[in-house]
């Protein structure tokens, strides 16, 4: 179509527009110029109101007028309904499931978090601290902030130096809105490591390490805690409620990136645990492991104790074992090493049990220390047995010589002149066959056997220690009871509880009578002979004390070998000075070398060592002038005058000239071994493989090693 077409059809249709409104034109408008003046003109008029233009319309249907109506109801209703809906809405988010939603709100950059009590401290009698813990971090995870748990535990895996199947399997075991704990008391470096990872789902939280300051020294007393803080061994376990405190709890808040920020608020404060004080010295306990450790490598043996008591109090000055553990390095012990053989480790006592025996028969007025008991050359039948003495060749002993020379038949034939069941509750009053109620965990009761179809070779067996078994604080705490005037005190190994920097002491049974003063008296006596040239324990001569004691030298039962193939048990129990005993130490040898399982040589010379080191200390004056070694007489015409020399020292030689000195002849084959940087534990470790025991000062990691004047090494931790 050519555009002249289409001017021409647009002109034809406006025309005909114009045509039609002349035939009809709008009302109320003038006419237009040209318009036919007999058209009627309407003045204008109002706008129609809502209910006129819902009136029909002249000549229109009545359903015009319904559909409109219809329209705006449907209108309305959608209206409403759609108001309903989001006000139902409103009411489920605020009402509802208001609190829920806050609480993931808040969730999401605040975080409640348990603060715990710090664990009280084990302190020694003298203040000393033996057990302390220390502020270290532990890893969580904010689970529901983990996006893929492989992932990350790969990460994690990777800078903490940890197996992936444990984290993996952890972090899936992990329910939502958990925080589960990845690793407990991590060291510096790793937690470094781990926060480069720079994953927001990653927080430390504060924790508590425990360290023990003389490791192995002091690990079967105190015992260790386990991975969730709480006691498992010793006195950690017993003083558990006092030690841990009260738990608080407080909220951190996070930035989006995870980082704590410096808000904190506290919901509830911590309490600190009550500090525990020992009866322990920390000094000799030191000493006394020591010169357990030396008697056990001297002697080849299996295993040994030491204890050591104030036989006027009950107090427990000392209790070591070996083998030991190190309580700060939990992955590296076992389990034999973790006993208490004090309080654990039952056996038949053996001679050290006639002090119990004669001191019933003392008690009695059965006999006295002078009276003679035929031993019949060291040989007694008693039905099918035989018992026999160590040292034969004497056909008659004083009383006194039977403890003197450890007769086992004078020892069963004053046991037999008592009635079964008096001697019976004399060993009972004396503390056997229950536990001595000392505050650790698990403590062997020991026991009697049963003789009632054998009660006269059963009764003769016990007197001399054999059908009765005791651990070593059974043992030491009986002798305490014997020589102390006669006075059964229970042992202890806490003093008290820190309260207000003062000691509050703990409740103590009374002391129960088991034999008379006099008889007390009577048996210091007698055990007095036992440390003489006569006696059984030569070397457990103290230069400047009276010493008395008792050796003991027990058979171990093997299985169904009875005592033949079995080992020894080698013991011996004394007390310092012998007038007024100050302190009482028993030190027992498990399965010594076959040349030295006499109590005598493989016991007696641990006690000797541990005694000349803790006189001093704990302030025992000595009770008799020293021995001084004086040279062999000398004609004076024939030779110059000389000094006299000096008394030797135990482990030292004095020359009386620089030319008499001895000197050390050069081992080519040894080489210099250095304990710098090294640990306590570790340190202990690498000399005991060299069969030295050092002098030990401080704590921490070793910083100056030097030999003494008496050859002993020395170190110095910090």
């Amino acid at each position: 179509m050519t555009p002249k077409r289409n001017i021409n059809k647009l002109a034809q249709i406006i025309a005909m527009s114009r045509e039609l409104g002349k035939k009809f034109p709008r009302p109320g408008r003038r006419p237009r110029p040209g318009q036919s003046a007999s058209a009627p003109i309407s003045m204008p008029q109002a706008p129609p109101t809502t209910s006129e233009r819902l009136k029909p319309r002249p000549g229109s249907k009545p359903t015009e007028t319904i559909n409109v109506g219809m329209r705006l109801k449907f209108l309305l209703g959608c209206f409403m309904l759609g108001f309903s809906v989001l006000a139902a809405r409103a009411v489920n988010l605020t009402v509802l499931q208001g609190p829920e939603l806050h609480r993931r709100a808040l969730h999401q950059y605040q975080k409640k978090i348990t603060a715990q009590g710090h664990r009280g401290q084990f302190l020694d009698r003298r203040g000393h601290t033996l057990a302390i813990s220390l502020p270290v971090r532990s890893l969580s995870v904010d689970i529901d902030q983990v996006r893929d748990r492989n992932q990350l535990a790969d990460q994690l895996a990777q800078a903490m130096g940890t197996e992936r199947y444990y984290l993996r399997r952890k972090l899936k075991k992990a329910k939502p809105g958990s925080f589960p704990i990845i690793a407990r008391k991590l060291p510096p470096g790793i937690i470094s490591k781990v926060q480069h990872l720079n994953n927001p789902a990653l927080f430390f939280i504060p924790d508590m390490q425990r360290f023990y300051t003389m490791g192995e020294i002091t690990s079967h007393i105190l015992g260790f805690v386990g991975f969730d803080g709480l006691g498992a061994e010793g006195l950690e376990k017993v003083f558990q409620k006092d030690l841990q405190g009260v738990s608080g709890s407080r909220i951190i808040t996070q930035d989006r990136m995870g980082r704590v920020m410096p808000v904190v608020q506290n919901i509830s404060e911590a309490r600190p645990g009550a500090d525990i004080v020992l009866s322990i010295d920390a000094t000799v306990q030191y000493i006394a492991y020591r010169a357990l450790l030396r008697g056990v490598v001297r002697s080849k043996a299996k295993a040994g104790s030491v204890v050591i008591m104030d036989p006027k109090t009950g107090d427990v000055l000392a209790m070591v074992n070996q083998p030991a553990f190190n309580p700060n390095n939990m992955l590296d012990s076992q389990p034999e090493a973790r006993r208490n053989r004090a309080i654990l480790d039952s056996y038949e006592p053996g001679s050290t049990f006639k002090i119990f025996t004669i001191g019933a028969a003392l008690d009695l007025g059965l006999v006295k220390e002078t009276t003679v008991i035929d031993i019949e050359n060291g040989r007694f039948n008693i039905g099918d047995r035989t018992i026999r003495d160590f040292h034969v060749g004497n056909p008659v002993l004083t009383v006194s010589q039977v403890i003197q020379k450890s007769s086992n038949v004078g020892a069963a034939k004053i046991g037999l002149m008592m009635k079964p069941d008096v001697l019976e509750q004399y060993i009972l009053n004396f503390g056997f066959a229950r536990p001595t109620g000392v505050e650790q965990t698990n403590e062997t009761a020991g026991g009697l056997a049963d003789i009632t179809h054998y009660r006269y070779v059963g009764q003769a067996n016990r007197s001399y220690g054999y059908g009765v078994q005791a651990t070593p604080l059974q043992i030491i705490t009986a002798t305490t009871a014997a020589v102390n005037g006669g006075l059964l005190r229970p042992p202890h190994l806490v003093s008290g509880r820190m309260i207000d920097n003062k000691v509050v002491p703990i409740q103590r049974n009374e002391p129960k009578r088991v034999i008379s003063d006099k008889t007390s008296a009577t048996l210091r006596r007698i055990l007095a002979t036992v440390v003489s040239s006569e006696g059984t324990a030569v070397q457990a001569k103290v230069a400047g004390y009276t010493v008395a004691g008792k050796t003991g030298t027990a058979r171990k039962a093997s299985g169904r070998q009875g005592y033949t193939g079995g080992g020894y048990f080698a013991s011996f129990v004394g007390l310092i000075p012998a007038e007024d005993p100050k302190i009482v130490i028993f030190v027992g040898i498990d399965e010594p070398d076959s040349k030295l399982y006499y109590g005598g040589l493989a016991a007696a010379p641990v006690f000797r060592e541990i005694a000349e080191e803790i006189l001093p200390l704990l302030a025992v004056l000595p009770t008799t002038p020293a021995e001084l070694k004086l040279p062999p007489p000398r004609d004076e015409a024939k030779s110059p005058p000389m000094p006299m020399p000096l008394p030797e020292l135990p482990g030292t030689k004095v020359a009386t000239s620089p030319a008499q000195a001895p000197v050390p002849a050069a081992d080519p084959t040894s080489e210099p071994v250095s304990y710098k940087n090294l640990s306590m534990a570790d340190a202990l470790d690498k000399s005991r493989a060299r069969g030295v025991v050092p002098k030990i000062t401080g704590s921490g990691k070793v910083v100056q090693e030097s030999i003494g004047e008496e050859g002993e090494l020395r170190l110095v931790l910090e």
